[in-house]
Formats: C-alpha cells, sequence, structure tokens
C-alpha cells in the first residue's frame, strides 16, 4: 500500500498557505504566517565546513528567495549543517524539502502535532525504524524556575496544564502560528518551584557524491514570552528564570576560541535558553572541543555537540527529579502526604517517556557511526569488528556500544568521541531506569504507609466500637427492665410493683448478657457439650456401679 495517507495532515497544512499554488502572488501570501515581531530573527543558519576553514550564512524568516538561490550541494571533502530556528511556514517547508530532496517523513514527524488521532492514518505510524535510518531525534530540557506557584493545589494544576497543553498542540497548526516561533513539546510540573519544558531537535542526514549535509530543525526559536501562550504562561509572568545548560569539557578554559554570537541575539528574552543561541556559535563549540578537522569528513563529528548538549540538559533535569523523589520519599518515611502516590506516579510517566528518548537517541548515535565508516566518496573505512562474528552470521548481535567502539575511524585526541558520547548516553539511560524504580519503590512505600495507616484507622475503630458494645451490654439490659416494668399489666400479682423489685430483676438480666458478651457463643456451645458429655458418661458410670456385685458378699 502507498504511504500517502500518512501526510494527509500535513498536506492539508501546506495547502493554507496560497503562496504554494500562486507563485506570481509568492512575496504577498508569504506574510501570511510571517511574525510581527520587529525584532530580527534569524531562521536559519548555515554552515559550510571545509577542513579549517567555516562559511556562515544567516536568513530571516523573509529571506527565503535568497536561501533558495544560494548553493545548497557541499563542495568536494566538506559538510554543510542547516539549523532551522523555530516554526517554519509552508512555504519554507516546500523550500528546504525541495533544495535538499528531504524524506516528507522527516517533516511529518517533527510535526506530529498536525495528526490529531492515529487511527487518521489506517495505524501505520510509527513506522519500521529501518525505513528511515538518515531522520533522528533528541530532546531537550529546560528548567524553569520561580519563588513558588503559590495557591493552587499541585495536583490540579498539573490536570489543567495537561489541558491546556492538548490545546496548544492543536492550535500550531493554524496561521496564530508565526514562522520561527517557539514550540513545546511536552511541560512538567515538577514542584511548586521548578517546571520543565520540553523540545526536539530533529536532525536529518544527507550523503552525497562529494560531501554531506545535516538538517536540525529545532523548537527553540523566539522567546517563550513572544511565542504562541501556552501552560508555562504563568510560570513566565511570575519571573520565571530558565536555568542554562550547563557544559563541562576537559581544559575548555584554556582553549583559544572566536565567538560569533551577537551580544543581543537574546538580550531580550525573559527566559533565556540556552539551546536558542547555540546555532549561533556553533563554529566556536565545534572549535572548542577539537572537532574541526573530523567535522568536515562525517556527519558524526558535525553533530556530536548537539548529542552532548542535549545529554547535557538531560543530566540537569535527572538531577532535579532524583532530589524531588528522594525528598518525596524521605517525607514518606516521616508520615504519609496525601499527594505522594500522585506525584511519584506523575514523575515516574516523566522519566518513562524520558527513557525511551535516551534509547531512541543512542540508536541515533549508532546509525551515525555507522555511516561515519563510510568515507566521503563511498569507500568503507575498516573496522575493528571481529571477522569471525560477520563470517558466522553474528554480525547483527554485536551490541549497538560495541559497533561503535570497534569503528576506527575516530581519534581518541578528544573528549568529545563517538566512545565517549555513548558512553554519556548509557549512563543517562541506566540512571533514567533507575530513577524510575527509585518512584516504584516510593509507591511502594507509600502504599504500604497508606495501608498501615487505614489498619491503625480500623484498629482505633474497633477499639471504639468495642466501648460502645460495652455500653450496650449494659444499657441494653436496663432498657428491657424498664419497658417490662412500664407495661400496663399486674406485675407478679401486685396492684403496685415497689421500687427494689426493678433491681431484682435487672441485676441477673445484666450479668447474664454481661457473661454473653464475654463468652463466645461457639465456645458456649463447645463447653455445654463438653459438659453434658460429661454429666453422661458420670451417669453412666454411676449406674455401672451400682450394677456390679460385690465377690466377697455371699446370701
Amino acid at each position: 500500500m502507498p504511504s500517502g495517507n500518512n501526510y494527509v495532515d500535513i498536506g492539508e497544512w501546506m495547502l493554507q498557505d496560497r503562496s504554494l499554488l500562486n507563485s506570481p502572488k509568492r512575496k504577498e501570501m508569504s506574510s501570511v504566517f510571517a511574525s510581527r515581531s520587529e525584532q530580527p530573527h534569524d531562521l536559519v543558519v548555515v554552515y559550510n565546513n571545509r577542513e579549517k576553514n567555516w562559511s556562515v550564512q544567516h536568513y530571516g524568516q523573509l529571506q527565503h528567495e535568497e536561501f533558495s538561490a544560494a548553493t545548497c550541494i557541499p563542495a568536494e571533502g566538506s559538510g554543510q549543517i542547516v539549523f532551522l530556528r523555530g516554526f517554519l511556514s509552508p512555504l519554507w517547508v516546500s523550500i528546504i524539502g525541495s533544495k535538499y530532496n528531504i524524506d516528507p517523513e522527516f517533516f511529518r514527524r517533527h510535526m506530529d502535532f498536525l495528526s490529531a488521532s492515529i487511527d487518521r492514518h489506517s495505524y501505520s505510524s510509527p513506522s519500521l525504524a529501518s525505513s528511515s535510518n538518515n531522520i533522528f531525534r533528541l530532546c531537550v530540557s529546560t528548567i524553569l524556575h520561580r519563588d513558588d506557584f503559590g495557591g493552587q493545589d499541585i495536583q490540579s494544576q498539573r490536570s489543567s496544564q495537561s489541558t491546556e497543553l492538548v490545546a496548544y498542540k492543536k492550535q500550531l497548526g493554524s496561521t496564530r502560528v508565526c514562522c520561527g516561533d517557539s514550540v513545546v513539546r511536552e511541560y512538567s510540573t515538577v514542584c511548586s518551584r521548578f517546571s520543565v519544558i520540553e523540545q526536539w531537535i530533529s536532525l536529518c542526514i544527507m550523503k552525497t557524491d562529494t560531501g554531506w549535509a545535516a538538517i536540525a530543525w529545532m523548537d527553540q526559536g523566539r522567546p517563550l514570552e513572544k511565542s504562541p501562550p501556552g501552560p508555562w504562561t504563568g510560570h513566565i509572568e511570575s519571573k520565571a528564570t530558565s536555568l542554562p545548560v550547563l557544559q563541562h569539557h576537559p581544559k575548555m578554559a584554556f582553549r583559544k576560541t572566536t565567538n560569533r554570537l551577537d551580544p543581543d541575539a537574546n538580550a531580550s528574552a525573559q527566559v533565556q535558553q540556552s539551546t536558542f543561541v547555540l546555532p549561533l556559535q556553533y563554529d566556536s563549540l565545534i572549535a572548542l572541543v577539537n572537532l574541526t578537522r573530523r567535522a568536515s569528513q562525517d556527519p558524526l563529528s558535525m553533530c556530536i555537540p548537539l548529542f552532548a548538549h542535549a545529554a547535557f540538559s538531560e543530566v540537569q533535569f535527572l538531577n532535579l527529579m532524583e532530589s524531588k523523589i528522594q525528598t518525596k520519599i524521605d517525607t514518606i518515611v516521616q508520615e504519609a502526604p496525601a499527594d505522594a502516590l500522585g506525584t511519584l506516579q506523575y514523575f515516574s510517566n516523566i522519566l518513562d517517556r524520558h527513557t525511551q528518548q535516551l534509547k531512541d537517541s543512542m540508536r541515533a548515535l549508532c546509525r551515525l557511526a555507522e555511516r561515519g565508516g563510510q568515507g566521503m566518496n563511498g569507500v568503507k573505512v575498516e573496522s575493528q569488528i571481529p571477522k569471525s562474528a560477520v563470517q558466522l552470521g553474528l554480525h547483527r548481535q554485536v551490541s549497538e556500544t560495541e559497533m561503535i567502539r570497534n569503528i576506527g575511524s575516530y581519534g581518541s585526541d578528544s573528549a568529545f568521541t563517538p566512545e565517549s558520547i555513548v558512553d554519556d548516553y548509557e549512563q543517562l539511560h541506566v540512571r533514567c531506569i533507575d530513577l524510575s524504580k527509585m518512584c516504584t519503590r516510593g509507591i511502594t512505600l507509600a502504599m504500604n504507609k497508606a495501608t498501615i495507616e487505614e489498619s491503625r484507622k480500623a484498629i482505633e475503630q474497633s477499639e471504639r466500637l468495642k466501648k460502645l458494645t460495652l455500653l450496650a451490654t449494659l444499657f441494653i439490659p436496663l432498657n428491657f427492665s424498664s419497658s417490662l416494668f412500664g407495661m400496663n399489666v399486674d406485675l407478679l400479682g401486685q396492684n403496685a410493683v415497689e421500687f427494689w423489685w426493678f433491681f431484682v430483676l435487672c441485676v441477673p438480666i445484666t450479668l447474664f448478657a454481661y457473661i454473653f458478651y464475654l463468652w463466645d457463643f461457639e465456645v458456649l456451645r463447645r463447653c455445654w457439650v463438653m459438659c453434658w458429655k460429661r454429666c453422661r458418661v458420670f451417669g453412666r458410670d454411676m449406674t455401672v456401679g451400682r450394677s456390679e456385685k460385690d465377690s466377697t458378699h455371699i446370701v
């Protein structure tokens, strides 16, 4: 069956821009998705690398003709990476897709918010991973901090934010979203002070006869406060600050690099995201981690800083989650808060999503490493994978990590190597799983504490019922005696009953009721049966004794 049904939504979305159908009005209609913001925004940033020579071109949202006229095929022995910053209009999607001959699956996956229901595509998405080996995805987390949410219950706030996020994703396919606006995939409220914004970086790698090109479509565009509002808007309006993605590399402070970043590039943003300025100084970062020479030879070396940036953001996120989970577990040990179970389940769902994202990132690294084993002219670089494994047909059984470590086309003179970055993602993946298990243990502890608390309340309630039963045992005979003396009949053959008769009747009845209360009916029945048997045996023995004659007595 053809796969055209998968692109129905993105096809309908692209038809909103009539400039694709009427080229004479392209300039006029290209303003449909254009932003009204007066601040300039570099929508597309192109880096061309050949050995140590860099060339950088910047294109605004209205410079689509200049971008279309520029040369797209990298020169021989060079590489090219194209950063797309924020939401793109249908016109830009059409130009970039035709210019680089990009698989439409790349655009469909990045704009998955256009597909409101999976059954519209006959449950064909997502497809097999091998069907698009050149398409990858990275998740970058931004931590927002403010003093306190205040007032509203955290659980109700999470529920309302989930509803707002669904409504936000529905409006992303409309003309209310401008070209270059930032897009948010997930928004999580960790506690009353911290929340997390998750955004994507989609990668598409194209190999050519002379070089290679990489398309990096980022959700980070204009500042969040100047993009369409969402559940994070209230957080931003309360003077929230975003924590920077801090990176550490060996000998970072002792290397001279050229900073191409415009000092005013993000100065007006209330929430300054580190990923926002990453494309504006990418060549400096490549030089900083000593990847300039290798970046022109294979796309993995050029894309490693992107993987590292996403990994460092994941480190901060997991550190935050570990701190909050441990705090919640410590609180559960001391007492059982009402929201503990719901909070830990909320954390567990977030960690499960991040676990899958880290797994996909590791798979993307392995695919890029396989491509890195190919030379620029299609000549395969000899790898160190054991030939015996290949001869026995066990090549597919070699783990993805071993495949990375055995590729011998990379040097070990830099901390940014395929081996180190895969090790980092492996550790993050394991740590994410451990934190998810930690949440499970916390949930078990909270449920055990709740069970113990319910048992304690049940015991206290049974004690209160015991006292009530004891009082009823005392007062029911008194009520019975009072009712008996209150009847309009002659009692005990007397016209007037003396008061002391009440005690004569009430005391034995009360004693009988109390004895009946103290002793279980089954115990009384067993005691009565045992006593009856003993009486019968005793009577039988007495009868036998009387019937026997004394042998010494002679009549």
